[in-house]
């Protein structure tokens, strides 16, 4: 395919997507909140069952609500919330009592939102999106399901993401400096997240009543909101759901459950103290000390212990399984004598406290700094009492992205890591890259990916995992598990996909979810995709790639390299580029070392593999170069 086709596709896609960090987590309060109230209050209404549902939506809704309440029960999993709120007050402090109670924030479709609703049948249909963050992710599928699908939408903040904002908000507002206005839209900002919050048990069928139609899914883009948008869709009894099963988020079961179908693990114990985990770490191999510098084996690792190199990777049939890096995550020197460990909390996101232990000296460091800390997403101030040991799986890392309807897994796009040690940390990111499954890697990763969904019962909507396919040659071809998440891939993947294979996982979503609905708008039928005619699995038409570009310095940032960067952007496959807003001059900058600390992003997309590959080479070679810091 041409590229100037591929070009089209992405600066379409690009428009609709907004082009913004993922990195949400490392918001501010007040980042958030101007990211989420337009969302939710430019141009939508809000609506009761009693002023905007005709009498039969009304009698569907009581319907529904009367079906989720037998969900209500005290041994239901969405009962859990009321204990774990103590009784499900909004207990969010003294200047916000009890009464501030959460409203649905309802979106009509397009043609229905035009200020004459009372001569409009209210829709049958809707979605609830749950921690909407991002405008090309929750906020592009709930646009487009309004507009393609002429359904409705909902959207709420989970408990956790609300408590975190209303803690912010508190923060500032008893700050001295602020005059009284300022106090005053901090307080009326506070109000509002509490109104988006999600029911508890006690507030649930209220709230239900306010929703006068029958909600499809529920949507999270949130990790810390997972595991509360499962027991809310179990509550709303809605028609497409996988129930609640914990092991989706704790990565010990995730791992047990995987392993008891038959499917190959890593070895893995929960150790409540550290002589346990050191206990384990040297059944693992994990030697008790050592100088991890000792050049003893540089013979060894210069030979590349046998790892195919790159040009090897790519199959006979001339399928794309991949250019950029060096593919195995295998570090390039191994301790003598030992092997490595992971340690790391069972639930979190990132990289965030997961350490790669040596030796035992490490594993002692990594387990005192996470024992103790607060679980990742908890609303009840959980600790981490406990701390997950794993072997560590060597080999090259997957991405893939598989939407799934009614138990049918179909592969969205496969992606593969390229991670090279840098800055003092193992494992960091600098490009995920698009990949066809139809090599003989990309078969077997999909095959294990599809039964691990099945294993863990997910029958509906979309993740975004990770596995480690083994080069070692004892080994060789054997998948294991590095997690399964139920969510979207946490980047503006959407244009980069709609050029290199022309569809994306997004679309896939609200066809599998609202394709099957009658009466679809026909002025919109060339704007939705038809879940039959999509592929198991896709092929790539052109290369493609997500650079994320590596911050080598640390301090106080005294010059950005325009002709760096200019170059960068220059290059014949670059087609999007984005430094972050933190990188201005005068402010404290530190190096990579992770997803999440990473300085921007570039997209790269090009039909000619050896222009593709080059340009990415060079860009990696120009990441030391982007920044000047002030001396020590």
């Amino acid at each position: 395919m041409h590229l100037l086709f591929h070009m089209f596709w992405y600066s379409i896609l690009s428009c609709l997507a907004l082009q913004q960090s993922f990195l949400y987590t490392t918001k501010t309060a007040a980042a958030f909140a101007t990211t989420w109230r337009p969302s939710f209050s430019i141009n939508n209404r809000r609506h009761s069952s009693s002023s905007t549902s005709t009498p039969a939506a009304a009698a569907a809704a009581k319907a529904t609500s009367n079906a989720a309440s037998t969900n209500l029960g005290q041994d239901s999993a969405f009962a859990s919330l009321r204990r774990q709120r103590g009784g499900g007050a909004n207990n969010t402090g003294k200047n916000h009592p009890e009464t501030i109670l959460p409203e649905p924030c309802i979106n009509l479709p397009v043609d229905q939102d035009d200020g004459n609703q009372e001569d409009k049948s209210c829709p049958k249909y809707g979605l609830l999106f749950m921690d909407q963050f991002c405008d090309y992710h929750g906020g592009y599928l709930a646009s487009k399901a309004r507009r393609v699908y002429g359904v409705a939408t909902i959207h709420a903040l989970s408990t956790y993401v609300c408590g975190y904002l209303s803690l912010s908000s508190r923060d500032q507002r008893n700050d001295p400096n602020d005059d009284q206005e300022e106090e005053e839209e901090e307080e009326e900002t506070t109000s509002s997240h509490l109104k988006l919050k999600i029911p508890s048990p006690d507030e649930f069928e209220q709230w239900m009543e306010q929703i006068p139609f029958e909600v499809l899914a529920v949507i999270c883009e949130s990790d810390s909101g997972l595991d509360e948008a499962e027991l809310i869709a179990e509550a709303m009894n809605v028609r497409f759901q996988n129930g609640y099963n914990v092991a989706r988020r704790d990565k010990f079961q995730m791992n047990h459950v995987l392993s008891k179908a038959g499917l190959r693990t890593v070895k893995q114990k929960m150790c409540r103290t550290l002589e346990e985990a050191m206990d384990f770490a040297r059944e693992l191999g994990v030697r008790d000390t050592g100088d991890d510098d000792d050049d003893d084996d540089d013979e060894k690792d210069n030979d590349n212990g046998g790892h195919k190199t790159v040009d090897e990777v790519i199959t006979e049939n001339h399928w794309n399984g991949g250019f950029l890096g060096l593919a195995s995550n295998t570090p390039t020197h191994v301790p003598k004598g030992g092997n490595y460990c992971v340690i790391k909390p069972k639930r979190g996101v990132a990289s965030d406290d997961v350490f790669f232990c040596a030796n035992i000296n490490h594993v002692q460091e990594a387990f005192q700094k996470i024992q103790g800390t607060s679980v990742f997403g908890s609303i009840s101030s959980e600790k981490n009492d406990e701390v997950l040991v794993q072997e560590f799986a060597s080999g090259t890392e997957y991405a893939i992205d598989i939407v799934s309807k009614n138990g049918q897994h179909k592969v969205a796009a496969l992606w593969r890591y390229d991670k090279r040690q840098a800055n003092g940390a193992p494992f960091v990111y600098f490009a995920t890259e698009l990949v066809d499954s139809q090599t003989p890697e990309g078969e077997l990763v999909c095959d294990y990916a599809t039964k691990a969904l099945d294993a863990l019962g997910v029958k509906h909507g979309m993740t975004h995992s990770e596995f480690i396919l083994d080069d070692d040659e004892e080994d060789k071809g054997i998948v294991r598990l590095v997690e399964v998440n139920c969510r979207q891939h946490n980047t503006n993947f959407a244009p980069l996909v709609m050029a290199a294979i022309g569809y994306n996982a997004l679309d896939m979503l609200l066809d599998a979810y609202l394709g099957d609905l009658p009466n679809l708008p026909p002025e919109t039928e060339h704007l939705r995709l038809a879940w039959d005619e999509i592929p198991e699995r896709p092929i790539t038409r052109a290369c493609g790639a997500v650079v994320h570009l590596v911050c080598f310095q640390e301090g106080e940032l005294v010059e950005i390299r325009e002709e760096i960067l200019n170059e960068i952007e220059s290059l014949p496959s670059v087609y999007a580029m984005e430094i972050y807003d933190h990188f201005q001059i005068g402010n404290h900058i530190d190096k990579t070392i992770n997803i999440r600390s990473d300085c921007g992003w570039v997209h790269l997309i090009n039909d000619d593999q050896d222009q593709f590959k080059r340009d990415y080479d060079r860009i990696v070679e120009l990441m030391p170069l982007m920044f000047v810091v002030k001396d020590s």
